[in-house]
């Protein structure tokens, strides 16, 4: 996936295509793909807030409508609290008509500048992708 930083409201933002690829039911998009694409940009959120690597404590996610496999969503995080090595993110999932699809809540930790450095190794960056360890965007 490739998220975009928006400075202006202090938001993780991406797109996703489900594909037929992604279907739980028939049609609609499975609960475990839209569960593991708001683990990734809460993470981000809560990555670009802390200029940090985190780690995911807890996700809770609430199905509103079905995601239609073949329409575009809009992925939407924020961090709301951060306290000592811990942050929570907020974030939503919307159709292209603006329909509320999903909502969901993440507590994230994060992890120690050493470790951070060795995953910020693993990553494969591409010319405007977001590097956290190097302060923004």
């Amino acid at each position: 996936m490739r998220w975009r930083w928006d400075a202006a409201d202090q938001t993780v933002r991406g797109t996703f295509l489900p594909a037929e690829r992604h279907a739980g039911y028939e049609g609609q998009l499975h609960g475990g793909v839209i569960s593991a694409l708001f683990d990734e940009y809460l993470g981000w959120a809560a990555a670009m807030d802390r200029r940090s690597y985190f780690v995911t404590g807890e996700l809770a996610v609430r199905f509103k409508r079905p995601v239609t496999i073949g329409h575009r969503i809009e992925l939407v995080a924020k961090v709301g609290e951060a306290r000592g090595p811990y942050a929570r993110a907020t974030g939503e999932a919307r159709n292209e008509a603006g329909l509320l699809l999903a909502t969901a809540q993440g507590l994230f930790r994060g992890v120690s500048r050493e470790r951070a450095l060795e995953v910020r190794r693993c990553l494969r960056f591409q010319p405007g992708d977001l590097d956290v360890l190097a302060g923004g965007a």
